[in-house]
């Protein structure tokens, strides 16, 4: 095993402002490409909307402080492109023309979903899009002003529908658990689905016929839909060049292809690394063509990888400031340990950063469930799956890379931790019984560094299971269960039963109070009384399985992320909100105390390290 150097990770120093970051590592996270007429490559991003030279795309030739982006498309007139996005209240859709800065908003709703579904007219006029609601409806909008232009409630049938396929002559197709055609006055018109297969989801119509976003195509032949040759590699999402000449397809983890309307055959094929496990799940259009190059989101890494279109052997340049975040972050003075927010798959997802230089390497392992280091750096443990359906594993490794000590744990995955002292680990993992109607049994263990057996092995029935150490003491949580127990004899403080299951759970420094995420709201727990503190359960207007938490090192703290990016900082003896610290785009992930100060990192591709909290 071995560290593989990697691209530096660009890091900024901001200026000082209270509840403010105050340093900031990678771009953020790409989500959707697209390219102008005048072959300008277009990324729109958690953290803005970027226009490229794809001959030396670095540095980005102008950018656009537009956040949040996770669906993009190019408008026919070559020059804006569509991106629903963050806005001032919520989301939004925006049209942007990147190269002089101009954003004008089109849509503003509170029923988009947790998706868009929507697509232009081959003209660029109207924007389509599905309206989440009472009823379900199919609303067409002006492109540029946003004023409506009319819509049709969909029936149940069709209220799930995923992808939207419009024809140059207004017809629009749709597929939910039936296939259907909208007509222009609104007439909908139930298809016969036996030319689709299960899944079909047209994304693209014109005279000849559809294509699906899964490379499928069928063909308009005397008024009936006939079946064709899907294109040869499959696919999970594809682009509509501006002008509607080529189309570009792509898969997660998997290959990406080009298709030319005009000549009905694919031009380009390139395969990227694909993986075995669990996939990303990464919204947005990942890949784009133009008339001489190629651009596609690498989920492995999130680099955007560029291609010349006549040479899809080798990538001619990528950019490569971007990052899938941290849902594991250990800092010390001079780097930081992090795990991304790749899943578990065998890809590797373990990373170490040097704050000065922004020198970047990566643990080749992969199937990563966790990971925890001592703050010198010198050992890092790693919970990992080394084969498919066997017992886990936790393995240290030195600061070279070089693994040492490996000790085998159950085969469900939970949750690795290291008390900040970094002379107690613990992880909890849990069996799969024979009997589906069996409940699991959750092995909570801890033991110290350089021990040769588990200092304790606390058994719990349930599946989800969560650990946190300080210096004294352990906490444990499966599901709604609860148990706090002393270091130094091994002996119960507390068992408690929560009111909802525990997601996250944390521990301050001096073991007196836990801090605990349920899936209603988070908690802090008086260790020695066991007395509840309920805490705010949500931001206004945003969603709630919250997962990142952390303390600070004295106690008075608590800090909460949420998935839309925001941390909330409550006072741990009231439990009273303190401040809302807004910067991530996406779901926080993991929270840290180290070196005075609180470090965040989303699914926004940033790492960020925040600045007075006082």
């Amino acid at each position: 095993m071995r560290w593989t150097p990697s691209p530096s990770a660009p890091i900024t120093h901001l200026p000082a402002a209270p509840r403010a970051p105050s340093l900031r590592i990678f771009a953020g996270k790409p989500h959707a490409l697209a390219f102008l007429a005048d072959g300008s490559l277009v990324v729109g991003g958690s953290h803005g909307i970027t226009l490229h030279d794809p001959a030396a795309p670095s540095p980005p030739r102008a950018r656009v402080e537009v956040v949040g982006v996770w669906w993009m498309v190019a408008h026919p007139d070559g020059e804006s492109v569509l991106a629903w996005a963050h806005g001032s209240s919520g989301r939004v859709v925006v049209r942007v023309w990147p190269a002089t800065g101009r954003v004008v908003e089109v849509l503003a709703s509170d029923r988009f979903g947790e998706s868009f579904r929507g697509a232009l007219s081959p003209d660029g006029a109207r924007l389509v899009w599905r309206r989440e609601g009472t009823p379900v409806a199919l609303c067409s909008v002006d492109a540029m002003t946003g004023a409506p232009l009319g819509e049709v409630a969909l029936p149940p049938e069709l209220a799930d529908a995923r992808c939207l396929a419009v024809r140059p002559d207004g017809m629009i197709y749709l597929r939910d658990d039936a296939v259907a055609a909208i007509h222009p006055d609104g007439r909908i018109e139930a298809l016969d689905d036996s030319p689709f297969v299960a899944g079909f989801q047209p994304f693209f119509a014109d005279a000849r016929g559809l294509i699906g976003e899964g490379g499928e195509r069928a063909a308009f032949v005397d008024g009936a839909i006939e079946r064709l040759e899907n294109l040869p590699e499959r696919a999970s999402g594809g682009t509509i060049a501006y002008d509607r000449s080529r189309l570009t397809l792509f898969a997660e983890l998997g290959a990406v292809q080009v298709w030319d309307v005009a000549e009905q055959r694919v031009v380009f094929t390139a395969e990227l690394e694909s993986a075995t496990g669990r996939m990303p799940g990464w919204a947005g259009q990942a890949a784009a063509a133009s008339s001489t190059h190629v651009a596609a989101i690498d989920h492995a890494t999130a680099a955007v990888l560029i291609w010349r279109i006549d040479q899809p052997e080798q990538p001619m340049t990528a950019l490569t400031d971007y990052s899938l975040g941290a849902q594991r972050l250990v800092v010390r003075d001079d780097a930081l340990t992090m795990q991304s927010c790749q899943p578990a798959n065998s890809l590797p997802a373990v990373m170490t950063i040097e704050l000065g230089s922004g020198a970047m390497k990566l643990l080749d392992l992969g199937t990563i469930h966790d990971i925890a280091a001592t703050a010198d750096g010198q050992r890092l443990l790693v919970f990992h799956a080394p084969y498919p359906m066997r017992p886990l594993k936790v393995t240290q490794f030195d600061g070279a890379g070089q693994p040492g000590e490996s000790l085998e744990v159950q085969q469900g995955a939970g949750q690795l931790a290291l008390a900040p002292d970094g002379r107690t680990w613990g992880v909890t993992s849990h069996n799969y019984p024979a009997s589906r109607a069996t409940e699991p049994t959750v092995h909570a263990q801890w033991r110290a560094l350089g021990a040769t057996k588990w200092a304790k092995n606390l058994k719990l029935k349930g599946r989800w299971s969560r650990i946190a150490l300080c210096d004294t003491a352990a906490v444990v949580t499966v599901g709604k269960q609860l148990v706090v127990v002393g270091l130094a004899k091994n002996k119960t403080l507390l068992t408690l039963e929560l009111p909802t299951l525990a997601v996250s759970v944390a521990i301050s420094r001096d073991g007196a109070r836990v801090g605990v995420i349920g899936v209603d709201r988070p908690r802090i727990v008086e260790v020695a009384t066991g007395t509840l503190v309920e805490l705010a359960p949500d931001l206004h207007g945003e969603p709630d399985l919250h997962r990142g938490i952390c303390f600070d090192d004295e106690g008075r703290w608590l800090f909460i992320g949420h998935p839309a990016g925001p941390i909330v900082q409550h006072r741990v003896s009231d439990g009273a909100t303190l401040a809302t610290l807004r910067f991530h785009t996406d779901a926080v992930r993991a929270l840290t105390w180290a070196g005075g100060a609180l470090w965040s990192s989303s699914e926004d591709g940033t790492i960020v390290r925040w600045g007075e909290l006082g």
